[in-house]
């Protein structure tokens, strides 16, 4: 499913209008009947609701869902909000069919606060169709008031694609938003849908097809997805049944400094858990005998140091370079001196996909000449930034990352020529063309030390077994949510390998069975 802005949206309703030849009213017509026919399987039973809307598109589809209310036996209070001369023409028509069907329509000003309060509070169901997508910045005044009213009122709200005060493309409002149960957004779910204020404010998201054309070219085409299965599940590394361990791929895992060994095992046995063939984990020979004694089935290959690598351990790489199929540098890595010539020399060596995490953005972001060399390889790179990381490669602060997470990941891989997996609560995979995809699956079982650990073993471990890279990202981070979806909500109580648990259960459900 496409994930779409205020403005791609736009593009698509006036195509489908102006170019297809479907009528604006019918698009409209659709929309209300859909969200009428949602409240309607929620309250069975007939009561009042109270429409608000506003003089826009929004506030037609709201017209429709009073009249549909109406031949359900509902008893419907409608206000328009602002001058009915200014209504727009598609709107327009069901309004003046209300009027036709002798529904009152109150117009609210000032003097309306009182009345238009004890409609709200005599209500069962109230339906936010104020203002739509095409709305930016704090609401004036009067719209203030209106919110304000309709959270005070406490009742069942459902809003028309977006609750009013919710920027359409994520970024942050002041002032308050409605307070929806339920949102029922049109054929794509918006960018506002998913920010931190907009999850909060949304309730339960319900996306309905309104019957748009199919997207007739690339020019029109969203450049952002919900990242979903359906996108890339044919790339699932499939097992002939005459395939071995060398037939699946080998992963190289380098890190594990000093009193970080559990990153780079548990990196391991996540790529183990996603199929790859061989898994070695690289760590500085001052810590091989302490890794030896905590893993069992990876391969350890110790290079030169002492509790972190030594500069001249990176040339151990070109002694085995031939035998991986994919490189993944970062967990528990930490910093040492010389680190800048150490991944250098990395960079310059490694001509297979590599996956970047924890101080191996660190040292990036420290020496940002070496993103020079990550634009020139071959094999693509894949990052994987937490907000914090992301805010030392950008020279922003977390703040304005977390402010602007969608153009902030886009424009580093864009700028970079990598994949940017910029992670939180909706992790976006951002690729070098502009393409992103939103992940939601997730749960707050991830918030802990050592999930980025297990998402850098599954992408490292996808890559091994040539799956192409955008794709590995896509599906890597889709199935790290679905596990912690799996271990439940309580992030004290998960322990990292009920979350390995969780992924071996998802792999089952989504591929085996």
């Amino acid at each position: 499913m496409y994930l779409v802005t205020a403005e791609e949206m736009r593009r698509l309703e006036e195509w489908a209008i102006h170019k297809a030849g479907l009528p604006g009213i019918v698009l409209m017509e659709t929309a209300g009947r859909s969200v009428a026919d949602e409240i309607a399987r929620r309250f069975p039973k007939p009561g009042k609701a109270v429409i608000i809307s506003g003089k826009g598109n929004n506030g037609g589809d709201g017209w429709v869902v009073a009249r549909y209310l109406m031949q359900r036996n509902w008893n419907v209070s409608c206000w328009l909000i602002g001058n009915p001369d200014q209504i727009t023409p598609d709107a327009k028509v069901f309004y003046q069919l209300l009027i036709r069907l002798n529904q009152p329509v109150k117009r609210f000003d000032t003097t309306h606060s009182g009345e238009l309060a004890a409609d709200l509070n005599g209500a069962a169901v109230i339906v936010d169709a104020l203002l739509g997508t095409g709305v930016k910045g704090p609401l004036r005044p009067m719209y203030q008031e209106i919110v304000d009213q309709i959270n005070r009122a406490q009742k069942w709200v459902v809003a028309v694609d977006l609750p009013t005060g919710v920027d359409t493309d994520g970024m942050y409002n002041e002032g308050n938003c409605v307070k929806a149960d339920v949102t029922v957004t049109f054929q794509y779910p918006k960018w506002g849908h998913f920010s931190r204020q907009g999850k909060k404010m949304s309730g339960e998201l319900i996306v309905k097809d309104i019957g748009l054309p199919p997207i007739p070219d690339r020019k029109l085409e969203p450049s952002a997805k919900i990242n979903d299965p359906s996108w890339w599940k044919d790339a699932w590394p499939a097992r002939d049944e005459w395939s071995h361990k060398g037939s699946h791929g080998h992963l190289l895992l380098v890190g594990g400094g000093k009193g970080m060994l559990g990153a780079i095992c548990m990196a391991g046995e996540a790529a183990y858990r996603m199929g790859a063939g061989y898994v070695t984990l690289t760590v500085p020979e001052s810590e091989r005998h302490a890794l030896a004694a905590k893993v069992t089935q990876e391969l350890i290959w110790p290079w030169p140091g002492k509790e972190f690598f030594s500069v001249q351990s990176a040339g151990e790489f070109r002694q085995k370079a031939n035998r991986f199929t994919s490189v993944a540098i970062g967990p528990g890595l930490g910093r040492f001196a010389g680190e800048d010539e150490w991944l250098k020399h990395l960079l310059t060596e490694i001509k297979v996909p590599l996956v970047l995490d924890a101080d191996a953005l660190n040292i990036l972001a420290a020496y940002p000449e070496l993103l020079s060399l990550c634009r020139k390889r071959k094999e693509s790179t894949i990052l994987t930034p937490h907000p914090g990381e992301m805010a030392r490669l950008t020279s922003l602060s977390v703040a304005e990352v977390e402010a602007n997470r969608r153009e902030t990941a886009r424009s580093f891989a864009e700028k970079t020529g990598m994949i940017v997996i910029l992670k939180g609560r909706h992790t976006l995979i951002a690729h070098p063309d502009g393409t992103l995809h939103l992940n939601h699956s997730g749960s707050p079982a991830l918030a802990k030390a050592g999930s980025g650990d297990l998402l850098t073993g599954m992408i490292g471990s996808l890559l091994a077994q040539k799956v192409s890279p955008f794709k590995a990202a896509c599906m890597a981070v889709y199935l790290h949510g679905k596990a912690g979806e799996m271990t439940g909500v309580h992030a004290c109580s998960v322990m990292y390998n009920n979350l390995l648990h969780g992924l071996q259960q998802t792999i089952d459900q989504e591929f085996v069975e």
